[in-house]
């Protein structure tokens, strides 16, 4: 029994050794494969439009967000009130169609929000995916980008 024991150490550093060598092959391979939110069925909360970052304010309700169903519908909210339309899609590209909202009044920082990402939604013509991001275009420029938000 005591002989072999003896060799308990070394099976051990072996067995660690292999351990963290197959842990950085498959670190390697699983880093190489960003994950990949869904276009749809996805809430999609707004981090940059045209270009600049933003963020809630203080009397804002909640957060600019946009979701996609798989029968070709969206909701969300636009800074200040509910939005819901349509969108069709080919490939990547991709337009809003028949956008309504709630007609509630919000102080002036939050309506001209609302304006902007309106006027965005509607001049989106595809959408490109990057990671746990998705980015709205208007003729391949970047017009809103939107992160993945699992609840």
């Amino acid at each position: 029994m005591l002989h072999r024991l003896k060799y308990l150490p070394l099976a051990a550093a072996i067995a660690m050794a292999g351990g963290c060598a197959a842990t950085g092959d498959s670190a390697k391979t699983n880093a190489s494969l960003a994950p990949q939110a869904s276009l749809t069925n996805t809430y999609w909360k707004l981090t940059q439009l045209d270009g600049a970052a933003v963020t809630m304010a203080p009397q804002q309700e909640r957060e600019v967000r946009i979701t996609l169903a798989g029968d070709g519908k969206v909701t969300g909210f636009t800074g200040c009130n509910r939005v819901m339309g349509g969108y069709t899609l080919a490939g990547t590209a991709l337009r809003f169609t028949q956008l309504a909202g709630t007609r509630m009044a919000c102080p002036p920082p939050l309506m001209q929000l609302e304006s902007a990402v309106l006027a965005n939604l509607n001049s989106v013509t595809g959408y490109r995916l990057e990671g746990e991001q998705l980015i709205l275009l208007k003729d391949g420029a970047p017009v809103a980008r939107f992160e993945s938000v699992y609840l």
